[in-house]
């Protein structure tokens, strides 16, 4: 059983940096280069690749931008493990992604019913319209936003988390934001040495103030299992968070959760459990 308590929370900088560190935009040289949300994206999509009424359609503006957040996103995690995010169709061409789809309605059906359905090798979850959704079980971790549906098409981004990234982490990573809608983060926190007790210690980067959501979850194979529950509020800035956790005989390893509000820009500065 895991005794987890917040010890502190300090501002450590007003500054707010949303480039240092972080993966530039590639998918297009007229993209900027620094960018945190796929709204920000959108003008210069369309002024780029216009809507011709045969080939190029909407949704597919907005799954570009969608895609570029994504692909960065993907950038700077995987320097440390393997996360998998994608943003089409779901009706048709489909949406897949590391084994995880949305099944292939037509965009009206999911208005009317007012959710998208995905699959997952561990089962089926529902994602609302114009929101967003986790699923957690045994070995599968994914997250899925459906910020819009036409009369045909859905717009839908799916990540999956492949292999979760190990303490310490030195290097940052955004929670990409897709519309407004902000996905978590995952991490594997494991102390170096065996310890009844470890700190740990998050480093955030915000907009603006905002709450964030902790959840401690069990290692790979049991997902599922929440161990501890938590928020805690950040000011716009680097903020430095610390938690007391402990465990007898010693500190297991555990899955961290961290889900920062909508409509904000968080990046995770660093993730460090000592010992």
């Amino acid at each position: 059983m895991l005794n987890v308590s917040l010890q502190s929370i300090s501002l450590k900088s007003p500054r707010i940096d949303f480039e240092r560190g972080l993966s530039t935009i590639k998918m297009f040289d007229w993209m900027p280069d620094y960018v945190m949300d796929s709204i920000e994206l959108l003008d210069s999509t369309k002024a780029n690749i216009p809507v011709d009424g045969s080939e190029i359609v909407e949704w597919m503006q907005y799954c570009t931008a969608d895609n570029a957040i994504a692909e960065a996103y993907e950038e700077e995690y995987n320097r440390f493990s393997n996360v998998r995010a994608t943003s089409g169709d779901g009706y048709v061409p489909g949406v897949y992604c590391s084994g995880i789809r949305c099944k292939g309605n037509y965009g009206r059906t999911v208005r009317s019913r007012g959710y998208a359905v995905v699959y997952t090798p561990r089962g089926s979850f529902n994602v609302p319209l114009h929101g967003k959704a986790v699923f957690c079980r045994n070995d599968v971790l994914a997250w899925a936003a459906l910020p819009a549906a036409w009369y045909v098409q859905i717009r839908t981004i799916l990540q999956r988390w492949v292999d979760l990234a190990k303490t310490p982490i030195d290097k940052r990573i955004r929670f990409p934001s897709y519309s407004g809608l902000v996905s978590p983060n995952f991490f594997t926190v494991a102390t170096r040495l065996p310890s009844p007790v470890c700190l740990m210690k998050i480093n955030i980067t915000s907009d603006k103030a905002q709450v964030i959501q902790i959840k401690g979850r069990g290692t790979k194979g049991s997902y599922h299992n929440i161990l501890f529950e938590d928020s805690f509020e950040v000011e716009p800035g680097e903020n430095e968070i610390i938690y007391n956790v402990m465990s007898l005989p010693f500190v297991p390893q555990f899955t961290l959760e961290l889900q920062p509000e909508n409509q904000t820009k968080t990046v995770l500065d660093s993730l460090i459990s000592v010992p």
